[in-house]
């Protein structure tokens, strides 16, 4: 559960990263939507890697059970370790520092990269039933080419 964990949050991050470089204008519409595309379809493919790695033997509850932990413990803790301080920052800060106006945005930030995080954790979930349905299905759903 620590490996998809650490996956989520990697994956926050990421997203927060390229959001942000986009919403300051330092990277074009097009490389945007291609480091988006690029770092979503990676970071599936990872968390994919580590939820299979995990053992074929377990029951699809528990792989999904597992998987909503990773998440639960990224969607809770990940706002939790950024917001906090800058909360209490913003208390100890004169307010010409100006923490109080990026506030919201940081919040949007966070939001946006925690969405795209649980969609990435859908799409590969969706990937993993299609493997195993593939895998149940063996040699004989197969046309051989």
């Amino acid at each position: 559960m620590l490996g998809l964990a650490g996956i989520n949050a990697l994956g926050a991050v990421v997203f927060a990263l390229i959001y942000g470089a986009a919403g300051s204008r330092r990277l074009t519409q097009g490389a945007f939507v291609a480091g988006l595309v690029v770092f979503f379809a990676s970071l599936t493919a990872l968390w994919v890697r580590v939820e299979r790695a995990a053992g074929r033997a377990r029951d699809p509850i528990g792989r999904v059970g597992r998987s909503a932990a990773a998440l639960a413990l990224v969607v809770i803790g990940l706002p939790a370790l950024v917001l906090a301080p800058l909360f209490a920052a913003k208390d100890a800060l004169p307010p010409e520092a100006g923490l109080a106006d990026a506030l919201p945005a940081l919040m949007v930030l966070l939001l946006v990269s925690l969405a795209l995080t649980a969609a990435m954790n859908l799409a590969g979930l969706v990937v993993c039933v299609a493997l195993a349905l593939r895998d149940r299905l063996g040699p004989r759903g197969r046309s051989g080419l």
